[in-house]
């Protein structure tokens, strides 16, 4: 089995707390020799281990912190002192190299460390942490550790667990800028005013992807005279608008269009992405409307990768500007009580600014802050770092301005090289040179490949990384005829070094620049299907979780309204919106007006709570309880079954609710499954017995990680934000169903579909996945494939560099490749074609090698003459010689082994085409006479 990576672009959001259950509890475990610091590998599949490296071959070194004294009388005590200090060094070492004793046991004040790839600046994190609260004497909760993912700042508190135990390393705030800004909202949203927004849920890539549509899809059908999804019959206000909003019939049938298919799907996608590129290139957008967050945006974007200058075509098609698209965007989140990712970056600094209070509390709590990756900050990041230090906390920042690769959605590596020195003023600046991941080999060929970049006026700190491993093949680079040759070449060295024993399939990646390049690679393995919480019947069960937490959450209640089936289909749905239409609000406030009162009479009515963890004797009974709401059948038209659907869903709502104030999530929820028959529904699909059966084991992950989440301590980090002793709550209760829910929406689609992964026993698969989501792993063998003009750097290389976002552009596409390269830690691959397919297919054009690999040292151009597979042989082109590289094929398993492999030869044979150049027809005779 193989799987591939998941393309979503947002690397925003342990389980940002602490881990939404599925992922294994992994303590520390250290290397295997004496002065080897101990590195997690991290692959996607999400399996942890360890790298048994060599040592130093300097040694270990330890800092001597000496202080000096001008009194000759005071030698003996300074001596002394002396001596405590190093042995107080000696205590905080942990098999630290003399550069990360530096960095971790360095002093008060702000500190800036660049830290090359494979250097151990996770591993500086947590010592530095130890150090401040063991040796420093600082709280845990005076501190704030903001990582960049959910899984380094699991495996941070996971090493931190060792070093300081349990008990200590559970109440370090580590999390990451979303998880953070997240607390910091729901715990003083109400300073804020009236936002329409309390309490909250948060939308993730995918709800904000429909919300989108959903707000598009309004647009055009008040446009074309119909409100909002279907007017109520004798409706005047509805016949009103239709009346403002007569267009000709050609312009209603095109509008129409708008409204489905592929064009609405593009026109959502375009928009939501310059949305979220508007809120994270301006510090906030909180209070904005859409004219005044892209001035905002565009008034400070000079530095950025982006700009907003060019309008979409199909925008210009359909009629629709950015400014209306954010407008309606910002609405439709309200109407739904929603933040999306994006303003859980945004809301926070706008607290910050607007609150002095708020503000003013934190600063005084927070003595140290401390920042992972700051390379890739964008604007309201830097700004919330910036507002929590205040004037007195210490920030300690680590990165490397050489591995900056996200600034097409926001971020701005000026932030490390220039800003933060301005703005923290005396910041100390120290560098991570050795390398403990790569042959020296590859770092010396990713090293070449940044000499591409260009000068942007300031001066580049630039990391000379220093090997620590020894020996290691040459990089290989690798000529093919087209993109299907270059992925059955790979998929067979692939398997020539599986079948040699050299490496498992996980310890093998390839990565692309554009997700269009991977449906070759696709055809070649057997890739994995849709990630887990996106899948059907989970964000079916998810909807009726939401919907206990927030019933105005349209979205989820539009979900789980008719799934299972109850009556209540597309029509009966739409006569449901309009009646909401016309109360003017959302449907979830018409079907549920006292939500909190009513779910009071039902709690009342199940008798007295019983223990949280037993006593549940089964769903209650609500039969006679009272309705939700004066739904008017027989003005709405609905049918008998459909009005008793939509009772006994809001029935079982409420008592969802009810029975979470008191309960734990995961044996409430297998009651509700029992009463809605979710298993029969989820058995009784089309899609086979056995995919039946996997739909309903994923409704029983669900479960799972709802019930290892109730098992996580009580306390986390991210408690303390605001007071030193939180209350000891249980993971039950409405509280912890919020938190759950948290924790799903703010893990990443990568992170999700690693946990899951992990989950199901950390399967040995290749990986297959973006340059950009290599970020942070290392893989034993890479692949880099489609090094090429027109990908690397992508749109191709550019001559005028006279606009300063396009330098930056090339700039970033030189440092895309360098993070690429790093990845590796034994062998590196290369592939570029010399001709390739684009738009699908549809057009084919002769490819250049990538400009970005000539400067590799000692690798010469391509030739462009492609070679014969005849005697199984395959041309590479190593720095430094030509040579042929022959496939051994050892003694395969099985006659099927064999046969596929075949198969793959022929098939690139064909390919390559004959190794005799065919014969000079006549008219060519000719002229070549006419020459001589």
């Amino acid at each position: 089995m193989l799987t591939r990576a998941c393309l979503g672009a947002l690397r925003c959001t342990p389980a940002c707390m602490s881990g939404i259950g599925l992922a294994k509890h992994s303590g520390f475990v250290s290397g295997s020799y004496p002065h080897s610091p101990p590195y997690f590998r991290r692959p996607f599949s999400g399996l942890r281990a360890t790298c048994k490296l060599p040592t130093s071959r300097s040694g270990p070194h330890v800092p001597l912190l000496l202080h000096t004294c001008s009194a000759s009388a005071c030698t003996a005590t300074v001596r002394d002192a002396t001596h405590n200090e190093q042995n107080n060094a000696n205590k905080f070492v942990h098999n630290l190299s003399k550069e990360q004793a530096a960095a971790a046991l360095a002093g008060d004040g702000h500190l800036r460390i660049i830290a090359g790839p494979g250097s151990g600046k996770t591993r500086v994190l947590t010592s530095r942490v130890e150090y401040l609260i063991k040796e420093k004497e600082c709280k845990p909760w005076e501190m704030v550790v903001i990582t960049f993912s959910n899984k380094a700042a699991r495996e941070l508190q996971d090493r931190l667990a060792v070093l300081l135990g349990t008990e200590l390393a559970s109440q370090v705030i580590a999390g990451t800028f979303h998880s953070v800004g997240c607390q910091i909202v729901r715990r003083n949203v109400a300073k804020l005013g009236d936002t329409g927004r309390q309490p909250f849920a948060i939308f993730d890539q995918d709800d904000s992807k429909n919300v989108m549509k959903l707000a598009l899809k309004k647009h055009f059908s008040l446009r074309r005279g119909v409100a909002a999804v279907a007017a109520t019959p004798g409706d005047e206000a509805a016949e009103e608008t239709i009346e403002e909003a007569d267009v000709a019939p050609a312009e209603q049938t095109q509008l129409q269009d708008w409204e489905q298919g592929k064009g609405l799907e593009k026109l959502s996608k375009r928009f939501r992405h310059d949305i979220s590129l508007i809120k994270n290139g301006v510090s906030t957008c909180f209070g904005l409307d859409g004219r005044a967050a892209i001035a905002k945006y565009k008034a400070g974007s000079a530095a950025l990768v982006n700009s907003l200058d060019k309008e979409h075509e199909l925008a210009e098609e359909a009629g629709v500007s950015l400014e209306q698209a954010f407008d309606l965007y910002e609405a439709e989140l309200k109407q739904n009580r929603g933040l999306d990712f994006d303003d859980l970056l945004s809301w926070p600094v706008a607290l910050l600014e607007q609150c002095p209070e708020v503000r003013s509390r934190l600063q005084k709590r927070y003595k140290h802050i401390l920042v992972d990756e700051f390379q890739d900050t964008n604007a309201p990041q830097y700004e919330m770092v910036r507002l929590l230090a205040g004037s007195k906390a210490n920030v300690f920042v680590v990165g490397d301005p050489d591995q900056a690769i996200y600034g097409w959605r926001g971020a701005n590596v000026v932030n490390m090289q220039q800003s933060f020195n301005i703005d923290y003023p005396g910041a100390q600046t120290l560098q991570l040179r050795d390398n403990y991941r790569s042959t020296p080999q590859v770092l010396r060929g990713a090293e070449g490949v940044l000499n591409n970049l260009l000068s942007t006026g300031s001066t580049p700190e630039r990391v000379v990384l220093n090997p620590l491993l020894d020996g290691g093949p040459q990089i290989q680079v690798t000529q093919v005829s087209n993109e299907r040759t270059e992925a059955e070449t790979v998929v067979s060295i692939m398997q020539q070094l599986h079948r040699q024993g050299r490496h498992r399939w996980k310890d093998m990646a390839i990565l692309y620049r554009t997700n269009a390049q991977s449906r070759l690679f696709e055809e070649q393995l057997v890739i994995g299907g849709t990630p887990f919480w996106t899948r059907k019947e989970v964000k079916d069960l998810m909807a009726y979780i939401k919907l206990a937490i927030n019933p105005e959450d349209d979205l989820s209640l539009m979900r789980a309204i008719n799934q299972p089936t109850r009556g209540v289909g597309a029509e009966s749905q739409l006569k449901l919106k309009a009646w909401a239409e016309a109360q003017d609000m959302p449907l979830g406030q018409a079907l549920f007006p006292n939500f909190q009162a009513t779910t009071a009479v039902y709690a009342a009515s199940m008798g007295e709570p019983t223990d949280s963890t037993s006593g549940l004797l089964g769903w209650p009974d609500a039969t006679p309880w009272p309705p939700t709401c004066d739904l008017p059948v027989k003005d709405l038209g609905l049918s008998k079954k459909a009005a008793g659907g939509v009772s006994s869903f809001c029935k079982t709502i409420l008592v969802l609710r009810a029975l979470l104030q008191h309960h734990r999530l995961a044996p409430v929820l297998e009651m509700l499954l029992q009463h809605i028959n979710f298993e029969e529904f989820v058995l009784a699909g089309r899609s086979g017995k056995d995919k039946q059966q996997n739909r309903w084991q994923n409704v029983q992950q669900v479960l799972g990680a709802a019930e290892h989440h109730a098992e996580q301590p009580p306390v986390r980090g991210l408690d303390y934000l605001e007071t030193s002793e939180p209350a000891q709550e249980g993971k039950h209760g409405l509280a912890g169903v919020q938190d759950f829910l948290e924790q799903v929406a703010l893990w990443s689609e990568p992170e999700k579909a690693a946990a899951e992964e992990e989950q199901e026993g950390a399967p040995d698969v290749v990986n297959v996945m973006t340059l950009h989501l290599s970020k942070g792993l290392e893989f034993a063998v890479v692949f880099i494939v489609g090094c090429e003009d027109a990908l690397m750097p992508h749109g191709g290389l550019q001559r005028d560099m006279s606009d300063p976002r396009d330098l930056e552009r090339h700039n970033e596409e030189v440092r895309l490749l360098y993070v690429g390269m790093t990845r590796a830690k034994q062998q590196l691959y290369l592939m570029h074609a010399q001709e390739r397919a684009f738009r699908g297919g549809m057009q084919r054009s002769s490819a250049r090698i990538s400009p970005f690999l000539q400067s590799i040292p000692g690798c010469a151009p391509c030739r462009s003459n492609s070679t014969s597979l005849s005697n199984q042989k395959m041309r590479h082109q190593t720095p430094g010689a030509w040579y042929y590289h022959r496939p051994v094929h050892g003694t395969p398993d099985n006659s099927q082994t064999q046969l596929a492999l075949t198969r793959q030869i022929m098939t690139a044979r064909r390919a390559e085409g004959p190794t005799v150049p065919p014969p000079a027809t006549s008219a060519q005779r000719r002229a070549a006479r006419r020459q001589r």
